[in-house]
């Protein structure tokens, strides 16, 4: 695998830069996720292949007077990052890991200082399904990991043209699950800055290296949809319930906003049968990280049981975030119950009149 990729690196590096082009050695750092999408690491073998005798390790720690360019994947870099900080493993082992990530940090600023770095697209991901699945997220993924590499390395690099040529083995139910995910990605993004779902987008393009094998990727998948759910979770109405005693009324629901930015969205709302009416409330403004209520104009028709389907929108009333039930007990006399008793009522006495009159008549 790696020696294919220092082929490809190889042709695509511009050999008229010096005479001493030819001389240049490609060292690509690429390693499949270790971590699940909360930052939690379920094993402890990047420890293993940073260390000096490892696969990642020996990259760094082996001797070699030559010019190197670096091909390097931002997404492994943040992973390593991470274990150089601290971290926690899966099954509650100890972890092994935090020197041996700063170390090896260390020596590769030491053996790339004045050399040149170039940006993979993050995670290193299949060219054959990021045509399939990412092609309009592709230049974002792009720019957003060369941006990640240069916060994690604090130094400029470049964009590389080098992909990934091999194909990972996706079922269909993966492909559905991505697919699912990017479009929940691309909802929220009609309402909330892009780059709140930036780390949302680079991580199914984490997803799609191929050297992920076929068991561990459902399980990872199956872990992102979690976060997806998370994340579609922070727009949301909070679920409530309400006894109403008046036949016109104003609901209190409370919205919440979890995202860093003001959103501007819509509130669509549907009564579940025939004895209230509603109305939806267009263009609300939520601020960042805040709860806030709108006032719901109801009108009750017929007392007992009822309940509302909520669910934000962006403005083009494409659903957003899960719809909520609003619970609705009703405990009033309609306008069309009052005319219907007022009536009864006047029949009754009018027959009451009208048998008095004639039990008259029969005594005279």
């Amino acid at each position: 695998m790696k020696k294919i990729w220092v082929l490809i690196a190889a042709l695509l590096i511009p050999l008229t830069l010096s005479p001493a082009a030819s001389a240049v050695q490609v060292v690509v750092i690429s390693e499949p996720t270790h971590r699940l999408s909360d930052g939690v690491f379920f094993d402890d073998l990047l420890a293993i292949k940073l260390s000096p005798t490892g696969s990642l390790g020996i990259l760094v720690y082996s001797n070699s007077k030559s010019v190197r360019s670096w091909l390097i994947d931002p997404a492994t870099i943040e992973e390593i990052l991470a274990m150089s900080n601290g971290y926690g493993v899966l099954d509650g082992a100890t972890p092994t890991g935090q020197q041996i990530a700063k170390d090896w940090l260390a020596q590769f600023e030491r053996v790339s200082k004045g050399q040149r770095i170039y940006s993979l697209i993050y995670g290193n991901p299949s060219n054959y399904w990021v045509d399939q699945l990412l092609k309009n997220e592709l230049q974002t993924i792009k720019s957003g990991g060369k941006n990640a590499l240069e916060q994690a390395l604090i130094r400029s690099t470049s964009e590389s043209a080098a992909i990934n040529g091999e194909k990972q083995p996706l079922s269909k139910s993966n492909i559905n699950l991505i697919k699912y995910m990017q479009r929940q990605i691309n909802l929220l993004g009609t309402v909330v800055d892009k780059d709140e779902l930036l780390s949302y987008q680079l991580r199914i393009s984490q997803l799609l290296n191929p050297d992920i094998d076929k068991e561990s990727i459902s399980y990872l998948l199956k872990d992102f949809d979690k976060s997806i759910t998370g994340m579609r979770n922070k727009l949301r109405v909070t679920k409530s319930k309400f006894t109403i005693t008046s036949a016109k009324e104003e609901l209190p629901i409370t919205l919440v906003n979890n995202f860093d930015t003001p959103v501007n969205l819509k509130l669509s709302i549907r009564a579940i049968n025939s004895k209230v009416v509603v109305s939806s409330v267009d263009k609300i403004l939520l601020e960042p990280n805040s709860k806030q209520q709108v006032l719901l104009p109801i009108e009750v028709l017929a007392s007992g049981e009822s309940a509302l389907l909520a669910q934000l929108t962006n403005l083009d009333n494409r659903p957003i975030g899960y719809p909520v039930n609003i619970n609705l007990k009703l405990s009033v006399i309609s306008p069309v119950a009052t005319w219907i008793t007022s009536g009864a009522a006047v029949l009754l006495f009018l027959a009451a009149i009208v048998q008095s009159v004639r039990r008259v008549r029969r005594r005279k």
